[in-house]
């Protein structure tokens, strides 16, 4: 298990830009903005959909940090099923406009 450095540098700011511009931005809004912003991310839709394609992301950038051909496998699984999950949530909404999606 190695890790090198040019890896190591793309996995910061992959992950790291967008981090801290979310702990940024969460700070600016008032407390019942706050709140409701809170509610929306721990709903079982989002969860489901956004919160599967980061986790599978991240996990999958780790393990291609850490020279891990498992967990890289791992995440790129729940990365799929996040995915197929949120194609199919956007086809239930709309489904005219969501069905460029599917194919």
């Amino acid at each position: 298990m190695s890790v090198e450095t040019d890896r190591l540098i793309s996995f910061f700011i992959l992950w790291g830009t967008p981090a801290v511009f979310s702990i940024i931005e969460y700070f600016k809004p008032s407390k019942t903005e706050k709140k409701e912003a809170i509610r929306d991310l721990i709903s079982l839709k989002s969860i489901v959909t956004t919160g599967f394609i980061l986790i599978g992301g991240v996990i999958a950038s780790l393990g291609r940090l850490l020279s891990l051909l498992p967990l890289h496998v791992i995440g790129n699984f729940i990365l799929v099923i996040g995915g197929v999950l949120g194609a199919i949530e956007a086809w239930e909404i709309e489904r005219k406009r969501s069905i460029v999606i599917l194919f």
